[in-house]
């Protein structure tokens, strides 16, 4: 058996490294309270019925998991430690003692078992049951605070990526006693806050967990507020009537460049992002000239400087460089547009050639003013010779697109939390990927993907996701395009706090401090 340690502790750190506001003015937020204003809202209470990345924005406040994701890295939560066996197909997990839920029951091993088992249950939803039903074949316990995690295969990535060891832990007695649907409408965790009111589809409020283990928050009210629109969002910090403001870029974070009373701080490297191909609409794309000439029409640095102003720098691959398997040393793509042009003669693309191309309508952590920076692209894309077919999606119809296969021929495709390499060739370059829909078919991505996947040593399987970011380097199956960070802007209440590593969506709200 081994246990964890400064290699995993490396390799963690490398992991990680709509209420539309109305007429009525909205009151400043009493002491002791702070306001969010956000650009969406999810309203998803259940961490084993997990939807989307975003869902994480609740689950961070309510929940708990193994490991949580900190301002300095994953760390360890309900899980005090922990063995892997040699084969690396079986971990040993002591818990945490004297943890209570929001209802004052214990936190047990029961209580770990029965939330893995309903993520492994066949009728479950979970964005990452896949995942979970590939590797785990079951839950013991072996005690009441030590389980073990029985696997089918080596499940390094359990430990280096957000989406596993941070599954919110929910409690067995309580949820077999209400049910899935009234557990929705009244969660109960071990989080930091408890959902105390919400209305639905505008706001929902938290009370802050006063026998939270890791100490009561500073903040005793949270309220997470819907305010699509940026600028009212912004309005509402200057009027105090919100002290968190997200998805602020452009001319609005120059704005609060020069107010002293509002300051920015950032999840770094949270968003990553690349220009994908259909090859199905697209057939044309299957040619590397063709994707290279893409590569070299975007203007990432202008969009970065400009459209984002400066939150995101262009990518010289899809690993962000705190991404587990991240590769240093790697060129950008220039920005060429005439050698674009030739290289699209060369390929037989005459000028006008039609290509469908996805406009997302919403903004979210992996790219802010998402809206504008792909209209921006494909005004670059038309400026080289395209007549772009411009297809707009709001997040549920882009959602319901990709995972239908029905991909237009150059797609958008972000990755909100890019902590772990493996994960980002699963999700985007394996031949069976959801979200590629087999228009990636390189055999020996999927060679990697399968040996990472089955190595257990750390050191290794870095290794092997650094040859993959090598190899695609060189094919370029799709063309990188930001490495990005979610800015918040902040009202002089809030003296110290820092978001997440990596996650635009764990907002460690409990470890923000008030001025005094």
């Amino acid at each position: 058996m081994f246990t964890y340690g400064p290699r995993f502790a490396r390799a963690a750190t490398l992991g990680i490294a709509m209420l539309a506001i109305n007429s009525l003015p909205v009151d400043a937020a009493p002491e002791g309270e702070i306001v969010v204003a956000q650009p969406l809202l999810r309203q998803q209470f259940d961490p084993t019925a997990m939807v989307a990345t975003t869902d994480f924005l609740t689950f961070d406040m309510l929940y708990d998991g193994l490991l949580n994701l900190t301002d300095e890295g994953k760390k360890p939560a309900l899980a005090l430690s922990w063995e892997i066996s040699e084969d690396g197909k079986q971990f040993d997990i002591k818990l945490r003692e004297g943890v209570v839920f929001h209802n004052g029951d214990p936190m047990t091993a029961e209580d770990v078992k029965f939330t893995y088992d309903t993520v492994l249950g066949p009728e479950n939803t979970h964005s990452y049951r896949q995942a979970f039903a590939n590797s785990v074949e079951r839950v013991e316990v072996l005690s009441p605070y030590e389980v073990r995690i029985v696997l089918k295969q080596p499940w390094p990535a359990f430990f280096t990526s957000v989406r596993y060891s941070p599954l919110g832990i929910i409690p067995k007695n309580y949820y077999e006693e209400v049910g899935p649907k009234e557990f929705l409408k009244r969660p109960v965790g071990t989080g930091p806050f408890k959902l105390v009111d919400q209305q639905a589809g505008e706001w929902s409020r938290f009370e802050a967990h006063e026998d939270y283990w890791g100490g009561a928050p500073d903040v005793a009210v949270v309220t997470q507020r819907l305010v699509s629109e940026p600028f009212t969002r912004y309005a509402m910090l200057e009027r105090g009537e919100a002290d968190i403001a997200m998805g602020l870029t452009g001319p609005l974070l120059e704005r609060i460049q020069s107010n002293p009373d509002i300051k920015i701080v950032a999840a770094k490297y949270s968003g990553t992002s690349a220009l994908h191909f259909s090859r199905t609409e697209f057939p044309e794309s299957a040619n590397r000239e063709v994707r290279m000439a893409i590569a070299h029409a975007i203007n990432r640095e202008g969009i970065a400087q400009s459209i984002l102003a400066g939150v995101c720098e262009s990518a010289s691959s899809i690993l962000t460089p705190a991404t587990f398997g991240h590769l240093t040393g790697l060129e950008r793509i220039s920005y060429d547009p005439e050698k674009a042009k030739q290289m699209l003669r060369d390929a037989g693309i005459e000028e006008g050639h039609e290509v469908s191309f996805s406009i997302h309508t919403q903004s979210f952590g992996s790219l802010p003013n998402a809206p504008q920076v792909l209209e921006a692209i494909a005004g670059n894309l038309e400026a080289v010779g395209f007549e772009l077919d411009r297809r707009p999606y709001e997040t549920g119809a882009w959602l319901a697109m990709m995972r239908a296969g029905n991909q237009t021929g150059i797609f958008y495709g972000p990755s909100s939390i890019p902590d772990d390499g493996g994960e980002t060739i699963n999700g985007w370059f394996s031949s069976k990927s959801v979200w590629s829909s087999g228009n990636v078919n390189v055999p020996e991505y999927d060679e990697i993907f399968n040996k990472q996947l089955m190595e257990p040593e750390l050191e290794e399987r870095e290794k092997l996701i650094q040859s993959f970011a090598r190899m695609e380097h060189e094919r370029l199956e799709a063309v990188p395009l930001f490495w990005c960070s979610t800015p918040f802007a902040i009202n002089s209440r809030i003296s110290d706090w820092t978001p997440g590593v990596g996650s635009g969506y764990h907002l460690n709200l409990d470890k923000l401090k008030l001025a005094n």
